[in-house]
């Protein structure tokens, strides 16, 4: 039998022996060393260079996408209760200032101007007729004020009479009987003085209720005009172009004084409030430009300009106790998170098609 144990290597053989096609690696040189070096620090100083480049942008130019689309929305309130008989709109529907929006029922107001204006005929009547008296009332106070006149002069000369009397009895160069008759004569003086001023008195009482309605015009007059102006409330016009939103009324639903019935939106002014970091606020004031995108077509490009900025937002992490101290968490979080304040920015541009209240928007600072 053959012995299958290999026979042992040569002592001066390879342990494992190349292929004869294999070579040896290259190597580099000293020149390709230095400029993969130089390359790599190219590279890294590029992307030095591009983080600050990115960060100053972003420091000196801030931007947000926390941003909403606003427009001012104002309460279409009757200034007259009554039942609603005309509803010219819909929901959402565009309009012009001055369209009839609804209509409440106005046979109410229209009774009360009629009876406005009766009242104002009637005192007019009056006052024509007081003004036709008026002369012969004149005449009247001048005569009465004429007699007063005459029954204090005769007063005056009785009273005089009696005191000359009076000391010249006891000597007896007057006697009784002509003292008694100068008293008797001052007597009749003070009552036709009494009786003539009873009689001026109501002379000027019958002249004043000319004076009175005159007076009372004026009233009458206001009265008219304000049956008038709630007669033109009985349809409400639309204050400003704009859209209608939130209609949920039919005809026949009763409108109350002072509650609104729905809104409007004013389309004509259109603004973004943007929050922005507390440290980013430096960086800009009012009057800024800002560059706006609408997240609905954001290849569009809108000129905005800022027109303010918060200086209140409520705090959350305080609790305000009434006539005590402040309550503060006593836990802090490692990443302190900065405070954001809304920024009003006015848009110079608005696309009506595009602009949505509450919409999202991106601003940029310029």
């Amino acid at each position: 039998m053959n012995d299958p144990t290999p026979p042992p290597p040569a002592e001066n053989a390879p342990s494992n022996p190349a292929p004869p096609s294999a070579k040896p690696p290259a190597q580099k040189s000293p020149w390709q060393k230095i400029a993969g070096q130089i390359i790599s620090l190219l590279v890294i100083f590029g992307a030095v260079v591009l983080v600050l480049w990115v960060w100053s942008i972003t420091e000196r130019h801030p931007r947000t996408d926390d941003a909403v689309v606003r427009a001012n929305v104002v309460g279409i309130v009757p200034r007259v209760r009554g039942q609603i008989v005309k509803l010219n709109v819909q929901d959402n529907q565009e309009v012009k200032a001055g369209d009839v929006l609804l209509e409440v029922d106005p046979d109410d107001y229209k009774l009360a101007l009629d009876k406005a204006r009766a009242d104002l005929a009637s005192l007019d009547k009056q006052i024509e007729v007081a003004r036709a008296q008026d002369t012969n009332l004149q005449f009247q106070i001048n005569a009465a004020a004429a007699g007063v006149e005459q029954a204090t002069a005769q007063l005056k000369q009785a009273t005089d009479t009696l005191g000359r009397l009076k000391p010249l009895l006891p000597e007896g160069f007057a006697t009784a009987d002509d003292v008694d008759k100068a008293q008797t004569a001052q007597k009749v003086a003070e009552a036709s003085l009494a009786a003539e001023e009873q009689s001026l008195s109501q002379a000027k009482t019958a002249i004043s209720s000319l004076a009175t309605l005159l007076a009372q015009r004026p009233g009458a007059v206001a009265a008219v005009d304000l049956a008038t102006l709630n007669l033109s409330y009985c349809k409400v016009t639309a204050p400003f172009p704009g859209r209608v939103i939130n209609l949920n009324i039919s005809i026949g639903a009763y409108a109350s004084e002072g509650i609104p019935v729905f809104s409007m939106l004013d389309t004509t002014r259109w603004y973004v409030i943007a929050n922005f970091r507390e440290g980013e606020l430096r960086h800009f004031k009012s009057g800024t430009p800002v560059d706006v995108y609408l997240l609905s077509l954001p290849s569009r490009h809108f000129n905005g300009t800022v027109q303010g900025i918060g200086w209140a937002v409520e705090p959350s992490d305080e609790i305000d106790i009434p006539h005590g101290l402040p309550y503060v968490q006593r836990e802090l979080n490692w990443v302190h998170i900065a405070q954001r304040f809304p920024v009003r920015i006015e848009i110079e541009n608005p696309d009506p098609d595009l602009f949505r209240m509450g919409a999202s928007a991106v601003a940029i600072i310029k």
